[in-house]
Parts: C-alpha cells; sequence; structure tokens
C-alpha cells in the first residue's frame, strides 16, 4: 500500500474542493473532546477527517476559533456529494452543530448501519473490525483517547496517522459493503435509515435513547 500522504489545515483547498465535486464523494471522520457533542453538549469538536477515492491523501482540518471552514462546509452542503462516514450519529451531530457557516449533510452513507444491515454473519461492526475484513488492516485504537483538542502543530505522527486511518479505507469499505447490501435487497430500508438519521440526532438531543424498547 503506498505511503499516505497527510496534510494539516484550517480549511480544506479549493483544490480538494473541486475534485471531490467532480468525483461526488467524501470520505469523512472526526475528533471530540468527548461524546455530549449535541447541541446542549458540553463537549466539542476538535478535528474533521477527510478524503476522497485517493485515500493515501488525507487532510486533517482543524477549524479556527470560530470553527469558520468555508470550503468544507461547501462540500459537506452539497446534494451531489455522498458523505460516507462510519457511525455518523455523534459526527454529524457535532459537525453540524460546531461548523460554520451553517453545515447540513443530507446525502449521507453510514457505513456501519449498512454493515449491520448487510453483514449478519458477524456480530462486529466496527470500524477495526470492517478495515481487517475488507481492507487487511488492523488500526490500533490506542490512540484513540487522545488530547484532540490540542493545536494540531502539537499533533504527534503516530496522531496523525491514527486520525488519518480512520478514513483512509472508508471508501473500500463501503465500496463492497454497498455491493452486500444490494445483493441482500436491503438498500432501501438502508436509505429509509439514512432519512432516520436526523431524528436519531433529535432523540440524542433531548436525552431519549430506547424510545422503541419493551
Amino acid at each position: 500500500m503506498p505511503k499516505i500522504q497527510i496534510h494539516t489545515c484550517r480549511d480544506i483547498p479549493d483544490e480538494l474542493v473541486k475534485s471531490l465535486r467532480k468525483d461526488g464523494i467524501a470520505m469523512v471522520d472526526s475528533e471530540f473532546t468527548g461524546l455530549d457533542v449535541g447541541k446542549k453538549g458540553t463537549d466539542r469538536l476538535c478535528l474533521i477527517q477527510i478524503c476522497g477515492k485517493d485515500s493515501n491523501e488525507v487532510y486533517l482540518v482543524q477549524p479556527n476559533k470560530n470553527f469558520e471552514t468555508p470550503n468544507l462546509v461547501k462540500v459537506l452542503n452539497d446534494t451531489k456529494i455522498q458523505i460516507v462516514i462510519h457511525f455518523s450519529r455523534k459526527d454529524k451531530s457535532a459537525i453540524e452543530n460546531f461548523l460554520k457557516p451553517d453545515c447540513k449533510i443530507t446525502n449521507l452513507f453510514d457505513t456501519k448501519v449498512c454493515s449491520r444491515l448487510a453483514r449478519k454473519y458477524s456480530n462486529e461492526h466496527g470500524l477495526s473490525a470492517l478495515c481487517q475484513e475488507f481492507a487487511g488492516v488492523r488500526l490500533d485504537k490506542k490512540i484513540a483517547s487522545s488530547d484532540w483538542a490540542k493545536d494540531i502543530s502539537e499533533y504527534s505522527q503516530k496522531e496523525k496517522e491514527y486520525a488519518a486511518g480512520d478514513v483512509q479505507h472508508l471508501f473500500l469499505i463501503k465500496t463492497k459493503l454497498e455491493v452486500m447490501l444490494k445483493r441482500e435487497k436491503k438498500y432501501d430500508i438502508f436509505m429509509k435509515c439514512m432519512e432516520f438519521i436526523d431524528t436519531r440526532i433529535e432523540l440524542d438531543n433531548l436525552g431519549i435513547d430506547k424510545i422503541f424498547d419493551h
């Protein structure tokens, strides 16, 4: 596998915006100070990772103090660009709550939801399991709890590589899962799940979890 190129920035360059619009797809992840990232949450967004089909070139975006990332928001808001995220429930909530100008992801593909529908032969649907199965790569999750709030210039190389790894293999994973999903005739229900994500986030913001349980 070619060595990954990692770029650090406060917003993505115009060239990447053009490339992602041409391909119609972007792989995205984010890091926070904690998991309480709802509208009334106490945690904040620290980092957004993004790459295109060329998964060996990843951009790590740490917004300025005002969370202004106009180019990144252009991509996330573009209905013609499919945004691929693994377990989008927290990432989508954090990204939309913090990034400016107003950010709203509508063309979403969640690989974790897709895995739960398509991979009934497994109970493991985390990113590590999917990377192992589809890309033959073992992710080192020891760095997941790093201090992502520090300035990006202070990130170690291992922290940068960990962050980049969370999006590097998503295009391959998404491609293989989508084939399985269509084969199992579950694509339509998957799309309905994607439409429900916003409602699930609203329930999170209200502190409601097991609303459909007995």
